[in-house]
């Protein structure tokens, strides 16, 4: 008689009990890796700000909150998300810690333990260091000169500060690298912090590979970028504009030509001006004022876009050295090559600025 069945019989029993034990052993180390995914990602850690907005899904939020380093696993957090009944996440703005479990974080988010006292503050490209101590005074976030004083301070530790170490006549330190953009502060937030935060968001959103690779290329400091993007912010109100002017500038600045740009003077003088007059370039006797002093400027005289960054980085090829507003109502500029175009153009100006006039009466 054959063994052959029960042979047959002992093998599938020995696979089903291998495919059991692969079972157990899988749940097993999913079960580990899933209790080891929601702890903490580290202990003592200092809290930060996230954002909830309308409409924001668990998968967007759990992405958010791994790139943040708020969390272990994008994955885990969703799975946990699951288990619990996908309870909603409500809206607003948390205050989390790495040193937080993922349970811990869920929870304050569909119980909606949001900040109190949170605002949100816009600073827009071509705003300078007054200008935005001034905005944050009138949203309550910090007052004027108390952010003034923060801004000067030399304890910051972003590893680009390094590059701007040296420079001097400059007005302040951080002229033009607290970047442009909306924040949330607290009301009466101590503005080493909100000078941190807007350090970090320069870092973050200007110090790209690709953008520092372009700087390398071009064989210009950070602090020459930033300047001449500052320049380039204040003069280009069209944005298919920006690498043109940007072009201009550096053709001028490679033939030694003074830049002359009517903004450098109004930040020479310390106060915006409506009209920048021959008076005011002769007062204005500081290394800002591009009449008078050749070269950039000591340092940026605004916080620029990352537009106008990106501009200076990547200008347009062309032999223009000069430039005049058409004075239409668009906001764009006549471009020359030589000077006596130069004056072909302005002459076209006051013809568009008579025009308009007289559609006014």
């Amino acid at each position: 008689m054959s063994n052959q069945p029960s042979s047959a019989r002992r093998r599938a029993a020995w696979i089903g009990l291998a495919a059991v034990a692969l079972v157990v052993v899988v749940v097993a180390s999913v079960g580990v890796w899933f209790r080891e995914a929601l702890r903490p990602v580290g202990l003592g850690a200092s809290e930060k700000r996230f954002e909830v907005k309308a409409g924001d899904s668990v998968a967007a939020v759990a992405e958010r909150l791994k790139a943040m380093g708020l969390i272990r696993s994008s994955a885990a957090f969703m799975w946990y998300a699951r288990l619990r009944g996908d309870k909603a996440i409500l809206a607003g703005t948390y205050e989390l810690s790495a040193s937080e479990s993922t349970p811990e974080i869920y929870r304050q988010m569909t119980s909606g333990e949001t900040v109190p006292n949170v605002v949100n503050v816009t600073i827009p490209p071509g705003y300078d260091m007054v200008d935005i101590a001034a905005r944050l005074a009138q949203d309550g976030v910090c007052g004027q000169a108390a952010f003034l004083k923060a801004a000067q301070a030399d304890d910051y530790h972003q590893a680009f500060l390094k590059q701007l170490a040296g420079r001097r006549d400059v007005r302040y330190r951080l002229e033009g690298y607290l970047f442009p953009d909306t924040y949330q502060f607290y009301r009466n937030e101590n503005p080493v912090d909100v000078v941190n935060e807007m350090l970090n968001d320069f870092a973050a959103r200007v110090l790209t590979p690709a953008n520092e690779a372009a700087m390398r290329a071009d064989k210009l400091t950070l602090n020459e970028v930033v300047t001449e993007a500052s320049l380039v912010e204040n003069e280009a109100e069209v944005a298919s504009e920006r690498p043109l002017i940007a072009s201009v500038i550096e053709n001028r600045l490679k033939l030694g030509m003074p830049l002359q740009i009517d903004a450098t003077v109004d930040y020479a003088i310390g106060h915006h001006l409506t009209v920048v007059t021959d008076a005011d370039i002769l007062d204005a006797r500081n290394r800002y004022n591009t009449y008078l002093y050749g070269g950039l400027p000591p340092g940026p005289i605004c916080s620029p876009s990352l537009a106008s960054i990106e501009a200076v980085l990547h200008p347009a090829h062309t032999k223009y050295l000069y430039y005049v507003a058409k004075g239409n109502g668009t906001g764009e500029h006549y471009f020359a090559e030589t000077y006596s175009q130069q004056l072909h153009n302005e002459a076209l100006r006051e013809e568009n600025l008579k025009r308009r006039a007289g559609q006014t009466k």
